[in-house]
């Protein structure tokens, strides 16, 4: 048969995914089946209470779609709260949740791109919920990052350190309340008599039935802001991607709900304030790759915020003229020593709280192409360690309401019916001879920063993708972090190990607060991608953190 790829963040849930294709599924029922078994396999760091959102390219569409997947804050939200009474913060627990969009984004994901039931997809992720498997490195070291908060919460402790005990690597795991609830929503597939009813029924249990009562009966315990109208109300959307040009093809990134256009900017300031530069010098690269995302991400801070409440300039942001007039702020022998402010007339620059790095809300991912040509990416999310799991549920409802500000001006205010401007953000580029590169990943505010230098090295130096992906990572520090309490440390970046000296100290004599920091370890930016097109496909893998990746040739060889 035809090739396909698969590159997820678990090995179990890429081996599902490719399962689903030799059974005659296309990538958006192989990816749907991904992200549930990765609510599983990773449930310590994705919910099926969570945020999922979702970029398809179906063959037949040169453009891309994008499922928002983000739900949004309830309508009985009060920001005031948060200033009045903690001290401008959005506080760890039940007040930063918002309506849950995972199943929502998977289910229209399927209903518009998909072909086959909702219960084989869920199968095999109720069966290793149900069955167990061996708890993997990632799992364990982030339980162990997070076991204060874990414990603060008795039903999170029960289920992700049984006995008060983090867990060991190679333990068996199992998930039986999680396992239960997925069953139910299998069960109310098999009920229905075909498909789209089938799909209509999951979603109905779980936005307006028993699931639903359950969510918010656990939230008014809690004394959250949540309640059968905000879950009955909730839609998906699917709309365009947005998109800009960049040399030699397309970007596609989800809207500015989310930290995506950023990328785009990125690329484009780089592109230009590289022309003319030593492209081998690493140092002189990387200077440019940091000052750009500087200047994007002073955007992002500034201007981006859910679209349906704020007047978001994209057409400006992505146009040339704009990037080339940013990229000419660049100085080429001195860092900028803060975030510099927001290119566009009358956007405030906003200051974060002085402080270190944190370690972010982590994510997993799901790629895959299949034989057909059509491109799945989705970064499905949110951590269990955030807020107290629902009583026989075996999951966290989304805490993404934590990226969000509490100043009421902000573009991205914690406001009733707003979306957070979310970290996560699925990206794939169209090379203009067809050729699609598409992925994702952990990392929070970082898995844009290492999107953009893989995509730099690929598309501006040439380097293979799997080369790209190993190369050493900088990171830019200047930037208010997406979490609340959006710590900010002005000119700092983080340079990963692997990084030669040298090059280091060219960073450091250019005016950079240099300081290394491991490549490898949990809430670490790291992707899974997949490449097809001319020239052969591949799904190269990231060594920063364990993914699973399958490439079927056309001849039937699998590569795992």
């Amino acid at each position: 048969m035809p090739g396909y790829c698969v590159s997820a963040g678990h090995p179990d849930a890429a081996r599902i995914a490719a399962s689903i294709l030799e059974r005659g599924g296309n990538a958006v029922d192989a990816g749907v089946a991904a992200c549930l078994a990765l609510s599983v396999l990773h449930a310590e760091q994705v919910q099926i209470g969570g945020i999922s959102p979702i970029i398809v390219k179906m063959a037949n569409d040169p453009s891309a779609q994008v499922v928002d997947g983000v739900g949004r804050w309830p309508a009985a939200t009060r920001a005031d709260v948060f200033r009045e009474r903690h001290r401008g913060r959005i506080p760890v627990g039940i007040a930063r949740t918002v309506v849950p969009g995972a199943v929502g984004a998977w289910i229209t994901a399927l209903r518009r791109f998909g072909t086959m039931r909702f219960a084989h997809l869920a199968d095999p992720a109720a069966r290793l919920a149900a069955e167990g498997f061996p708890a993997h490195r990632e799992l364990v070291e982030t339980v162990a990052s997070h076991a204060r908060s874990y414990l603060k919460y008795p039903g999170n402790a029960r289920i992700w350190m049984p006995g008060g005990r983090i867990p060991d690597v190679g333990d068996q795991i199992t998930y039986p309340e999680l396992s239960r609830t997925i069953e139910r929503m299998i069960a109310a597939d098999r009920a229905a008599p075909d498909r789209e009813s089938g799909l209509d029924a999951v979603y109905d249990l779980f936005y307006r039935g028993e699931i639903a009562r359950e969510m918010v009966s656990h939230v008014a315990d809690e004394g959250g802001w949540l309640d059968l109208e905000d879950l009955a109300t909730h839609t998906t959307r699917v709309e365009a991607a947005t998109q800009a040009r960049i040399s030699g093809g397309t970007v596609f990134t989800c809207g500015p709900w989310s930290q995506g256009p950023a990328l785009s900017q990125a690329l484009m300031i780089i592109e230009r304030s590289l022309r003319g530069i030593p492209l081998e010098r690493e140092g002189i690269f990387y200077h440019h790759v940091l000052e750009a995302l500087k200047l994007a991400l002073a955007d992002r801070d500034a201007l981006y915020g859910d679209p349906d409440f704020a007047d978001i300039p994209m057409a400006r942001l992505l146009c040339a003229q704009y990037a080339a007039d940013r990229a000419g702020l660049i100085d080429g022998d001195k860092a900028h020593p803060a975030l510099p402010h927001p290119g566009l007339p009358g956007a405030a620059k906003r200051d974060g709280a002085i402080g270190s790095d944190q370690m972010a809300l982590d994510t997993s991912v799901a790629v895959v192409a299949d034989s057909g040509g059509n491109v799945f990416a989705a970064t499905p999310s949110d951590a269990a360690s955030d807020g107290p799991v629902v009583p026989g549920l075996g999951f966290v409802i989304s805490t993404r309401g934590s990226q969000s500000f509490v100043e009421p001006t902000h573009r991205a205010a914690a406001a009733p019916g707003r979306r957070p401007r979310v970290t996560a953000c699925p990206t794939l580029f169209v090379h203009d001879d067809g050729r699609v590169v598409a992925g994702g990943g952990p990392g929070g505010d970082y898995q844009l920063q290492a999107m953009t230098q893989v995509l730099a090295r690929h598309l501006f130096r040439g380097e293979s993708l799997a080369a790209a992906v190993a190369a050493p990572r900088v990171f830019t520090q200047s930037a208010p972090q997406s979490s609340s309490p959006h710590l900010v440390f002005p000119g700092r970046i983080s340079v990963e190990d692997e990084v030669p000296e040298g090059v280091f100290d060219d960073l450091v004599r250019r005016g950079h607060k240099a300081v290394r920091t491991p490549a490898a370890g949990v809430g670490k930016a790291s992707l899974c991608l997949v490449s097809v097109g001319a020239g052969g496909d591949e799904a190269p893998a990231d060594p920063r953190r364990a993914s699973g990746q399958i490439l079927q040739a056309g001849g039937g060889d699998v590569i795992g």
